[in-house]
């Protein structure tokens, strides 16, 4: 444990605590000889004692004040579960209503709420991942970066409902900052990006290069739901014709393309989203091995709670004290 101090300066203070042991004329009583008197070795010992409890008190106090704490560090740790990140569209077409003919989805009900509903379902599955959460619509938003603070990432999820969506969809631009939170990161764990959108992109020669090399650097398997409005939505489980120049047609064939491990979930309402959630929480569950990074952990009130302690003695001492012969 590497211990450090957040003002290591006023330990320049800690000699002070010698004072208590400094005689006091007000401890002494006037009598004009006492040798007749027995020996008070109660009193010899409550006396050393009550010295020792102002000193301790006088140490834990500056030691306090100094800030000591146990320094930042990296722990490994082995566990099950995955690095996950949840990608959503909030652009203004999620706000409008899924199509479906099922019972389980209510006229009206939007695809924000059905993808909201399952994603939140989905993180209660999985206690043991590490997880993020960001949106893109005009421009990517990370609104929780990784950790295993699941109440953290349910806050996120359920922020996607307040006010309307974006007017515009930057699926390359989110998906390349999703991309880019691994990075850097230590984890012998399983990555993935759960793509929710109920659209596609045409993206440039170097998006796809950037995607692809992304994806493959960092070992991540790529999961595309797609939330599938109407009939007159491109079809992507049906064989796409290589003249289908539809947004989400062009970008479900450069996904088939990469070397990285990819899987489209085509959903048109509430029960086929919740089927393709527990289908990725099965494909997603393996023994782990990761690095945490620990923040530095504060002492201080440890300090205080001796220098407490030490003052409360003081008083009780105190009791036994004679301060007056007559």
């Amino acid at each position: 444990m590497a211990l450090d101090f957040a003002h290591p300066w006023l330990l320049v203070l800690l000699p002070l605590a010698l004072l208590p042991l400094l005689p006091r004329r007000a401890d002494t009583l006037t009598f004009s000889w006492i040798a007749w008197l027995p020996d008070d070795r109660a009193g010899r010992w409550i006396g050393a004692l009550a010295k020792g409890c102002a000193v301790l008190a006088m140490l834990a106090i500056v030691s306090g004040l100094a800030g000591p704490g146990r320094s930042p560090r990296e722990v490994s740790r082995t566990g099950s579960g995955a690095q996950i990140i949840l990608l959503m569209d909030r652009s203004a077409s999620m706000d409008e209503p899924i199509e479906s003919k099922g019972v389980e989805v209510s006229a009206g009900e939007s695809k924000n709420k059905v993808a909201r509903a399952s994603l939140t379902e989905f993180v209660a599955q999985r206690p043991n991942d590490r997880l993020a959460f960001m949106m893109f619509g005009t421009s990517p938003l990370l609104a929780m970066p990784f950790t295993y603070d699941h109440r953290a990432i349910d806050a996120a999820i359920a922020g996607t409902a307040v006010g309307r969506g974006m007017p515009d969809t930057q699926l390359d631009l989110g998906l390349l900052t999703a991309i880019d939170e691994f990075n850097g990161s230590h984890s012998s764990s399983r990555r993935a990006i759960v793509l929710v959108s109920d659209g596609g992109a045409k993206l440039s020669a170097r998006v796809r290069q950037l995607i692809e090399e992304g994806l493959l650097r960092n070992q991540i398997a790529l999961y595309f739901i797609y939330l599938r409005s109407s009939v007159y939505s491109p079809d992507l489980n049906a064989a796409l014709p290589a003249n289908d120049s539809s947004a989400e047609a062009e970008l479900h064939r450069y996904f088939l393309s990469l070397k990285t491990p990819y899987r489209l979930f085509q959903t048109g309402n509430a029960k086929a989203m919740r089927d393709a959630m527990a289908e990725i929480n099965r494909q997603q569950s393996v023994q782990t091995t990761f690095v945490e990074r620990l923040p530095r952990e504060d002492l201080s009130a440890y300090c205080f709670a001796v220098a407490l302690a030490g003052c409360v003695a003081l008083i009780g001492l105190r009791l036994f004290q004679v301060r007056v012969w007559s």
